[in-house]
């Protein structure tokens, strides 16, 4: 075992003692949180009275007595493939065109990033209005071309694609960050490309990509854990209708909770979301070593 010098142990006790307010953070916040989750997991518990424990039956019931468990988790993983990939592209182009030294493209920056600063319930709620099939806006303007008129809120395809472009139309905070990291790659490096008489095409995907990549990294673990983490939009649009058309593993997991009062099973589905998550980041970790590369590399 190593000794530690007394300069080396002054060096860690001063380390832990500036990490403390994170420290308490985690621990406070987040470690001890999940795990009473996971013993409320392990009870029946509606809140009024004390919790029973039971096991693992509550994971039982989830696994092989609940179709809607595969339902929400279905719906949620449409939704994650389709939104992540269009954001990231969505927010990769636009930075782009912002990224462009012309006049007035401050206040062209200050408009995309506008619709962050919007609550997401009153944004929502406009879009609500505006989607509504047969006085919404959309429909109107899309009667003047001569389209009918399309039920937005009355099944999954056009749910989810509502809600899509809705995240597309929030999505400011990705577009920025992609700015900051295009502003930051050394201008350099294309200056070299156009003596080489490289093409910008070429630019884009030997230059801008690779140096982008871990921005990129960086913007596909928040849009996936956005995405799996869906609740506002669809509990305001169609609260899970029709028929449960649109129902996001979220809006279960809180209907389960606080309309159907089982604290405990709604629990064990928290567990189940925070393991898919955790798979899903750690996936996207071990693959990262293939496509992201910085700048000491």
């Amino acid at each position: 075992m190593k000794k530690y010098t007394v300069k080396e142990k002054r060096a860690i006790r001063q380390g832990l003692l500036f990490i403390s307010p994170w420290l308490a953070g985690v621990i406070g916040f987040t470690l001890i949180p999940l795990l009473l989750a996971f013993g409320i997991s392990l009870t029946d518990y509606n809140f009024l009275t004390k919790p029973r424990f039971v096991g693992l039956e509550n994971y039982i019931t989830m696994f092989a007595k609940d179709p809607l468990i595969w339902k929400s988790l279905g719906i949620t993983f449409l939704y994650a493939i389709i939104s992540v990939p269009l954001q990231l592209v969505f927010g990769f182009l636009l930075a782009n065109l912002l990224n462009q030294k012309l006049k007035g493209i401050v206040a062209f920056r200050t408009l995309f990033y506008a619709p962050c600063l919007v609550a997401v319930v009153s944004s929502t709620l406009l879009w609500k209005q505006m989607l509504e099939t047969e006085f919404g806006i959309i429909n109107y303007l899309l009667g003047l071309i001569g389209i009918g008129k399309v039920s937005w809120l009355g099944q999954t395809g056009t749910i989810i694609a509502s809600v899509v472009f809705i995240s597309l139309w929030q999505s400011g905070k990705m577009i920025i960050i992609n700015l900051s990291g295009l502003q930051a790659i050394p201008t350099a490096y294309y200056e070299a490309a156009d003596l080489d008489g490289c093409s910008r095409w070429r630019q884009v995907f030997y230059i801008t990509l690779p140096m982008m990549s871990p921005t990129i990294f960086m913007n596909l673990l928040i849009g996936l854990i956005g995405a799996f983490k869906t609740f506002t939009q669809i509990k305001i649009l169609t609260d899970g209708g029709p028929s449960n058309a649109s129902l996001v593993y979220m809006l279960y997991i809180y209907k389960t909770a606080f309309t159907n009062y089982k604290l405990g099973y709604a629990n064990a589905m928290s567990i189940l979301l925070f393991v898919i998550v955790g798979i899903l980041t750690v996936f996207v970790f071990r693959t990262s070593n293939k496509w992201v590369h910085y700048g000491s590399e």
